[in-house]
């Protein structure tokens, strides 16, 4: 049975290298791709219970998740490896976190922005806290 690998994914280039990383350490796995709209930057919290009812604010955070999870499909289709996308909204690191606990998920690959310091403490790291709380293995790929 091939294993099931989780790749969170933002768009950035550390997310970009971390795809490729987990296509290279688990030639024969099947992936899954999860964008998390981050809900601690806006000023509402979006509610997606009922799709008739969304407000358009929370239409255009879908849409740009869309389309960051394009980019990985994009990146996934070049090498010519099937993936799952999911978009999530919500905490990142949380999202993550019981993304990997609540479905079959093997190992979690995950791209850091190499950030230490004042920045690390202020900004925090998803990487960080996903390595600290994760139920299955996880990469990281800086």
């Amino acid at each position: 049975m091939a294993p099931r690998i989780l790749v969170p994914f933002d768009d950035s280039d550390p997310a970009d290298d971390a795809l490729e990383h987990a296509f290279e350490l688990f030639p024969d796995g099947e992936f899954v791709v999860l964008t998390v709209v981050d809900t601690a930057s806006l000023p509402f919290i979006p509610n997606t219970a009922d799709e008739a009812d969304r407000p358009a604010e929370t239409e255009e955070l879908l849409a740009d998740a869309a389309e960051r999870l394009g980019r990985a499909e994009s990146i996934a289709d070049d090498r010519g490896v099937a993936i799952e996308t999911q978009a999530r909204i919500g905490t990142p690191a949380q999202e993550v976190l019981e993304y990997a606990e609540r479905r079959p998920i093997d190992h979690v690959v995950i791209g850091s922005h190499g950030r230490s310091g004042v920045a690390r403490i202020l900004l925090g790291s998803v990487a960080e806290v996903v390595v600290r709380h994760s139920p299955v293995p996880v990469t990281v790929v800086r």
